[in-house]
């Protein structure tokens, strides 16, 4: 039993001459992109985002741990009163600057990616790990 089909060419031809409706005239929803306007995938430039993404996601999550490890030592601290409210307080002031950066590099390094060019934070990711050590020092001895 053969059955016969159109050539390659024919269908192609086909396709080409047939319009495709817009979404919104067939009936069917247009899909939006609440997360803003979409970029063609070209070169490493979805690779880089993602990329950009999970350190800003890891920043994040590190800023959010020393924060929560603040809010633990001045509620878990036992017969520290004072010492442990500031120490608390200490740490949760470095996981915000930690969280504040990790933001603040993120939207930089978005900008870079897309304008194609790359500088280094080497001098600021020093001096914000720099601050965020001495102030978990500063916190230690407070605690003592």
């Amino acid at each position: 039993m053969a059955v016969d089909l159109p050539a390659p060419n024919a269908l192609e031809h086909d396709r080409r001459r047939t319009p495709t409706p817009h979404p919104e005239q067939s009936g069917e929803r247009m899909s939006r992109n609440i997360f803003g306007p979409t970029q063609p995938n070209t070169g490493s430039t979805a690779r880089d985002h993602l990329a950009n993404e999970r350190t800003y996601l890891a920043w994040h999550r590190t800023g959010i741990s020393v924060a929560a490890l603040g809010v633990a030592v001045a509620k878990l601290a036992p017969n520290r009163g004072g010492h442990a409210v500031a120490a608390g307080f200490i740490l949760l002031a470095a996981g915000l600057l930690v969280s504040a950066y990790g933001t603040v590099r993120y939207r930089v390094i978005s900008r870079q990616i897309e304008s194609g060019e790359f500088a280094p934070a080497t001098f600021t990711a020093v001096v914000t790990s720099t601050i965020v050590t001495l102030l978990a020092l500063v916190a230690v001895v407070v605690l003592l």
